[in-house]
């Protein structure tokens, strides 16, 4: 079998008080690890309505779609493996910040999605992430991949992973910490 991939990373400010991170923490947590095909549809559903719906919170971003079987299992690879490393960049939380003039916090979101690659809901995605170079990077780029994810039938799905990073709000990320060359791959995304 061929397998495509799918995997979209956003990052999102956080805001003092907001239930962004922790609607987003809670949904991942409670999902059971083994679960049904219209229950991993809901949540992807749940997930991506949420990250939709605070689009003006988004700062950076990247996404890939490959149909190239090698690449997409040694990129989804990659991708689980950002769940069980430790992904920040320093050795102890740097507080929370205390109000809306504070020093801008940030979270990243994971979905990766390890495809089927002749399902047809993986070639409606395929469509979907059809995007024009100079678009790339781009809000409504990220809106349109985030609300076409609601096409994807689990049937087509081998595999799935999503992660928050930070589970912990006093580990949210700093904008030195992205920065870093562990986050270089996150792209500004243009207004």
């Amino acid at each position: 079998m061929n397998h495509n991939i799918f995997a979209l990373e956003l990052c999102l400010r956080l805001l003092p008080g907001g239930e962004l991170r922790g609607s987003l923490r809670e949904l991942v947590a409670r999902h059971p690890a083994l679960s049904t095909p219209g229950k991993k549809w809901q949540l992807l559903k749940r997930a991506t309505e949420l990250l939709a719906g605070s689009d003006e919170l988004f700062e950076k971003g990247c996404w890939d779609f490959f149909d190239d079987d090698a690449r997409s299992r040694r990129d989804y690879d990659m991708w689980c493996n950002g769940m069980i490393t430790e992904e920040g960049v320093r050795k102890e939380p740097f507080g929370r910040p205390v109000g809306f003039d504070a020093e801008p916090r940030y979270m990243t979101f994971t979905i990766s999605l390890l495809l089927k690659a002749d399902a047809p809901s993986t070639r409606a995605l395929a469509r979907v992430c059809d995007i024009a170079e100079r678009d790339l990077w781009k809000k409504t780029t990220f809106l349109r991949i985030l609300r076409g994810l609601s096409s994807v039938s689990f049937a087509a799905v081998k595999s799935d992973v999503y992660y928050l990073i930070p589970g912990d709000e006093r580990w949210a990320l700093t904008a030195a910490d992205l920065e870093e060359p562990k986050f270089e791959y996150l792209r500004p995304v243009a207004g």
